[in-house]
């Protein structure tokens, strides 16, 4: 199946910002689309973000994507049957450096969603099923779900220092199951805080932005949810947190800022055992700086036997990072953002490697989100171990939640759609 006709389009994102928007029309008459998404917390290894400049909203007009895909990919793949991996390849090829900084990771990555989706399409297989015959995997699963409660730091500006408080449900029987858990813990908080009389404002990650007056105060609120939930519903739950600790860190200095304290890398790796000592913590992601590889490979050696290590801006969905840390020893779970990268091939490939290492793998949304549901299929069909899309709120976190109860109907039943 030939394409026919290659646009681009900016729109908006979750956080009313542009973003780029990629429809393929191909010979038969149907046409797919794919929209990314745009980071707010964003890692110093991530993949080049091409925006307009200029005066005309803020500066983050996405015109020059839209353009480099109409006037400098499209001609290279109108009138061609589509090969979403060789297409992929011959995009990289075209922007010709190594973070994208020639067409933007988001330019690519718009056309790269839309080639996949497509190919799907033309295959008469879902998305998902299409992503597992890329990897050669014969089976999927469906990923755990990890639900943002409460925000901090720069997704929520109420003083927090940690930026995301997740619950992780335990015990449940499935997907379906998993999210209901969510949606539960969600709306007993809600009430929790009214009786509290504090606010219950959503940030942008779909998580309640309280000002709470610290870090400890957060957990506790969590605690006695988890407390009312075991009560009421039969319900248990361990936490997860994303501290992004380089938004604290001072290269100057090698310390980092943190809860009105200076400490060295020892001295966070104390107080993540604190915390793991008082309370249900499952997940740490990103508790030290991107470039401290030292100390990752310390706070590794001494939390890997009770919680799982995330990294996310360390590794940056980049292979050459992921290898690097897989040498030194660094973390035990890789986050994985198809914008941090740039094509969905690519974000396979650091999968794969994570994988074959016995690295967990998170599929993960991003701050400024749409509706496109895409990295859904793609947990499923690369059989990810967890997804992080959220709080149990908010339309374009609620779509891939949504999606992933549409491929567990399609699994468990057998479904004809």
């Amino acid at each position: 199946m030939k394409i026919m006709h290659i646009l681009g389009r900016e729109i908006f994102d979750s956080s009313g910002f542009p973003t780029v928007q990629c429809q393929v029309f191909l010979e038969n008459g149907l046409t797919v689309t794919a929209s990314v998404p745009s980071g707010k917390s964003i890692g110093s290894a991530e993949a080049y973000e091409l925006r307009d400049g200029g005066s005309r909203l803020f500066g983050r007009g996405v015109t020059k994507a839209v353009d480099n895909i109409e006037r400098i990919i499209a001609p290279y793949f109108v009138g061609k049957e589509v090969n979403a991996v060789d297409m992929d390849l011959k995009m990289i090829e075209l922007d010709g450096t190594v973070n994208k900084t020639t067409l933007g990771a988001n330019t690519l990555l718009a056309v790269s969603m839309a080639l996949y989706r497509a190919e799907a399409l033309i295959e008469k297989m879902e998305l998902y099923e299409f992503i597992a015959l890329i990897l050669d995997s014969d089976s999927v699963r469906l990923p755990y779900p990890f639900f943002n409660l409460i925000n901090g730091a720069k997704h929520a500006d109420n003083g927090l220092t940690i930026q995301e408080f997740m619950i992780i449900p335990v015990g449940v029987p499935n997907f379906r199951g998993a999210l209901e858990a969510g949606i539960v813990f969600f709306q007993e908080l809600k009430l929790l805080l009214k009786k509290l009389n504090m606010p219950v404002e959503v940030s942008d990650e779909g998580g309640f932005a309280v000002g709470f007056e610290n870090n400890i105060q957060a957990f506790d609120i969590l605690l006695e949810i988890s407390d009312i939930t075991s009560k009421k519903y039969g319900l248990s739950c361990v936490f997860g947190i994303d501290v992004a600790a380089s938004n604290y860190f001072d290269k100057n200095t090698g310390l980092y800022l943190f809860n009105n304290d200076f400490l060295n890398a020892d001295g966070m790796i104390d107080y993540y055992q604190d915390l793991i000592k008082k309370y249900p913590i499952y997940s740490i992601e990103d508790g030290l700086d991107e470039q401290d590889w030292i100390g990752w490979a310390k706070m590794t050696r001494l939390l890997e036997n009770q919680i799982q290590i995330v990294g996310d801006d360390l590794f940056a969905t980049n292979i050459f990072r992921i290898a690097y840390g897989i040498e030194q020893k660094c973390a035990t779970s890789v986050l994985i953002k198809p914008n941090q990268i740039g094509t969905i091939t690519e974000t396979l490939q650091a999968i794969k490697l994570s994988k074959d290492h016995g690295y967990n793998t998170i599929i993960s949304h991003r701050a400024s989100e749409t509706e496109d549901s895409f990295i859904a299929d793609l947990s499923v069909g690369s059989s990810c171990e967890q997804i992080k899309a959220g709080g149990c709120s908010r339309s374009e976190r609620l779509a891939k939640y949504n999606r992933l109860l549409c491929i567990e109907d399609r699994l468990l039943f057998n479904f004809e759609f």
